[in-house]
């Protein structure tokens, strides 16, 4: 069963990596406004497309969160949790995605991206937006201590190192 629990933080966290991103790259087409997108200096512009992968950031974080709790709280009869098994199945839906975006941008490369536009936006390969990686990493790390301060196993019981320790014993002198 100890197995079945890894193998399923595993496969959750890149499969939560991967819908993630899917969702990013497609709300990634929603724009502010050409009016105010012109007010602060263009759609290319730093602040424009930071603004837009800051948001786009928030809700991969709020749609990760749950997923990520679900994912690495412990069983009913254990302290611990997935959360290394799960945090090792986003690190290989980056990888795949990294890969897949250094040979998307190898063959259609697009000499008028802009620097803060590779690094940030949803939609531009090969990073697919550096925020929402960092998004789903912040996710799966609040997930762990909220798993870790809500359980109730770990709360009750003392642990192992309050058991190895002896007893304290209280000596009077006879005078």
């Amino acid at each position: 069963m100890h197995d079945a629990r890894r193998a399923g933080a595993f496969f959750s966290g890149l499969f939560l990596y991967c819908a993630a991103i899917g969702c990013a790259s497609v709300l990634a087409d929603i724009h502010l406004p050409r009016a105010i997108a012109a007010r602060f200096g263009g759609r290319d512009s730093l602040s424009v497309v930071g603004f837009e992968a800051l948001c786009l950031a928030l809700l991969v974080f709020l749609g990760s969160l749950p997923w990520a709790y679900l994912s690495v709280k412990p069983a009913r009869k254990s302290r611990r949790t997935s959360t290394p098994w799960f945090l090792s199945g986003i690190g290989l839906g980056w990888l795949g995605g990294l890969l897949y975006g250094t040979f998307y941008f190898a063959l259609n490369p697009r000499s008028f991206e802009s620097m803060s536009r590779l690094l940030l936006a949803s939609d531009a390969p090969p990073l697919w937006g550096l925020l929402n990686v960092v998004a789903v990493i912040c996710a799966a790390v609040l997930a762990d201590k909220l798993a870790k301060r809500f359980n109730p196993k770990a709360q009750h019981s003392a642990g192992p190192a309050s058991t190895l320790q002896p007893p304290l014993r209280t000596t009077t002198s006879h005078a």
